[in-house]
């Protein structure tokens, strides 16, 4: 049995890995790791493999960060890659395989399940995004812990603010849902808070800043010349490159997805909020900051730490009944699973979930903002 770690951290990853490890070989399997990913078993697969015994994994639970480290690679992009991927678990005997990953490696999982290597697979859901469709709308592991450590630094950055007068620009994660940058806006009183669902396909820089700037205006016409806006990575994606030379000619990662982390959403905002300010001759201070990588690899809060045994637990659980192309679940005090075939939508790929903005939390989020 292996495991393997696929995209970026996310809190509580240690903890699947010692779940897993730990009920496999209370059912008789035999476990390893999988160090550094996809994108090693397949270029490097003589260091690639680790053996993992109880003893390895019993006190890493509470720590953030993965022992076992990530990387994103899609083993199976080529026929090249693909030889060495299957051939790489054929030398080290691995015949079911479980997958820690966010919505793209969901649909690698799936990927992987209908390729023919004669190994099971069995994913396990892992995103601070909360974009995946999980059992009455439950939050994937990793989120719970990010939206408590985002608050808190929110929450130092709005005294900030007021303490030496100025609008903080927060970019936050959030590639295709913006729910942990409204969930840290809400919990932190931020001024207002931008997400992509807002945003229509080839929106001008112009109408995102347009709407932080009334939010400003209206700011200071009560006697507050500063605040927080908080804008979710996911906006770049909605925006018409035309006039955004970072845009045409940014990295993609190995996926082809837009490297977001290569370009400063909230330099770009805020450069815009600055132009406009000195424009219409306002005094204002605006600083852009990011929030990303400190969410990440945080030691998991308790909810996440429970949430992860469980997963941990059902993904050996459905390897032992011979289970594959799976998504493990939680359904509150159920552990269950999704096939992956079902989750797919008309393109193939796996279908994600975004703030719904009729729903009663975007209504009430949205009611405690300044727009």
């Amino acid at each position: 049995l292996g495991i393997v770690v696929s995209g970026g951290p996310a809190p509580g990853i240690n903890s699947v890995i010692s779940s897993v490890v730990i009920e496999a070989h209370n059912q008789g399997f035999s476990c390893c790791g999988l160090l550094g990913g996809f994108e090693a078993i397949t270029y490097n697969s003589g260091k690639a493999f680790i053996p993992l015994k109880i003893e390895d994994v019993s006190r890493i639970a509470n720590l953030g960060g993965s022992i076992l480290g990530t990387s994103r690679f899609n083993p199976i992009a080529n026929d090249e890659s693909k030889k060495l991927f299957q051939q790489a678990l054929s030398q080290e005997k691995i015949a079911a395989l479980i997958v820690v990953g966010g919505e793209g490696s969901a649909y690698l999982s799936h990927q992987i399940n209908k390729s023919n290597l004669g190994i099971r697979v069995v994913h396990v859901p892992k995103t601070i995004d909360n974009d995946l469709i999980l059992p009455h709308e439950y939050p994937s592991f990793g989120f719970e812990t990010a939206r408590y450590v985002g608050t808190n630094i929110l929450r130092t950055l709005s005294a900030e603010s007021k303490t030496s007068q100025r609008w903080f620009i927060v970019n936050t994660m959030g590639r295709n849902a913006g729910f942990l940058a409204l969930g840290m806006g809400l919990a932190a009183g931020a001024t207002l808070t931008l997400i992509p669902e807002e945003f229509k396909k080839d929106t001008k820089l112009e109408d995102v800043c347009s709407v932080i700037q009334q939010s400003i205006e209206k700011r200071v016409q009560s006697g507050k010349n500063y605040g927080l806006a908080v804008i979710a990575e996911g906006i770049i994606d909605k925006l018409d490159s035309s006039d955004i030379p970072q845009l045409r000619d940014c990295t993609r990662d190995k996926l082809g997805r837009i490297q977001h982390s290569e370009i400063r959403l909230e330099d770009l905002v805020a450069s815009r909020i600055r132009s406009w300010a000195s424009h219409s001759k306002q005094k204002l201070h605006v600083t852009a900051e990011n929030i990303g990588y400190e969410l990440r690899c945080h030691d998991p809060v308790a909810f996440d730490l429970e949430y992860t045994k469980m997963l941990g637990f059902g993904a050996v659980k459905f390897i032992a009944e011979g289970k594959s192309g799976v998504m493990v679940v939680r359904d509150y005090d159920r552990i269950t699973y999704r096939n992956l075939e079902d989750l797919c939508g008309p393109d193939g790929k796996i279908n994600s979930r975004t703030v719904n903005l009729s729903s009663d939390f975007y209504m009430v989020a949205r009611s405690y903002m300044i727009r």
